[in-house]
């Protein structure tokens, strides 16, 4: 019996993929199509929702890198080359994130691309963080700061089709506007939290403009770097458990798309220092947007880590 269940679960698991393949290989397909609308690519699917909001049915909008895949280290696969020499007009994040060497190299020579990243690093340097010495990339955590990526898109979108340059201008003040609110509801549930809790032990380094915008300077901990892709050593370990001890924190978060390992690691080590922590049932989304809506995903992580450190 137990047999035949595993049978079935694989099975239904399979046709569940090869369904949602398809619908990639149809999009892609209807992407393709010279239909008179601007070929937009995103490379993420935070920056592919937001060019979306402002172009709406007047541009093709697909996303490069989709799901649980990691956008820092993205290799470029069958079918992607054909995407940037149909794309119009690319919007990347840009500050090091997308640094796979294929991708890299494909931003690099694509004619138009624009770096959402440096557009927002031009108009206010100082907002852009640093981490030993290491760009961090992960501005979209930061609400306020994608509210100031939405001028680039529009300025893009109109230059590529001129005669709906108002109506583009029409849907980023209306995004603009949501985006202010949500980063102003972000800020309230934050509030909820008592002040010497507001602290975040997370997968990797992500949160980090979370932290800064939400919780305070310097409250984010994570046991491995701005990529999820380095060796985890003991001294890192220890110094995460250091930082636990200290703060008081008891609640550690996975990450949708990280392994849990690190985190079992440091959960065990204070287990065995007597310290008492658990690892949240509910992942943050941070490289991966998830099911979600950027705006949901954002409100989704702020409620989590509420409803956990609000104990």
């Amino acid at each position: 019996m137990k047999k035949i269940f595993l049978c079935i679960s694989l099975l239904l698991f399979l046709i569940g993929c090869s369904q949602s393949e398809n619908r990639k290989i149809s999009d892609l397909e209807s992407w393709l199509k010279d239909n008179g609308k601007i070929k937009v690519l995103s490379t993420t699917g935070m920056i592919g929702d937001l060019v979306s909001r402002v172009g709406k049915d007047r541009i093709d909008q697909l996303t490069l890198i989709y799901g649980d895949i990691d956008p820092h280290t993205y290799e470029l696969v069958k079918g992607d080359d054909e995407k940037f020499q149909f794309a119009q007009v690319i919007f990347s994040n840009g500050l090091g994130l997308e640094h796979g060497a294929s991708l890299q190299r494909r931003l690099q020579i694509h004619s138009n691309v624009i770096s959402l990243g440096s557009e927002i690093q031009k108009k206010s340097a100082e907002s852009i963080l640093k981490k030993d010495g290491q760009v961090d990339p992960h501005i979209w955590l930061d609400v306020s700061l994608m509210k100031m990526a939405v001028d680039p898109i529009i300025e893009a979108l109109s230059l590529q089709d001129p005669s709906f340059a108002e109506e583009y201008q029409h849907n980023g003040a209306l995004l603009k506007e949501d985006l202010e609110a949500l980063d102003q509801r972000i800020i309230g549930i934050m509030r909820k939290i008592p002040d010497e809790k507001r602290y975040l032990v997370t997968s990797h380094d992500a949160f980090n403009y979370f932290a800064k915008r939400y919780l305070g300077d310097a409250r984010c901990i994570a046991p491995e770097g701005l990529a999820p892709e380095g060796q985890l050593s003991v001294a890192d370990i220890q110094e995460v458990v250091r930082k636990i001890q200290l703060n008081g924190i008891h609640v550690l978060f996975p990450e949708s798309n990280v392994s849990k390992d690190s985190l079992k690691k440091i959960a065990y080590v204070c287990k065995e220092k007597g310290i008492d922590v658990r690892i949240s049932s509910d992942p943050l989304y941070a490289d991966a947007m998830g099911p979600r809506t950027y705006l949901e995903m954002m409100q989704y992580n702020a409620e989590v880590i509420c409803g956990a450190l609000d104990e």
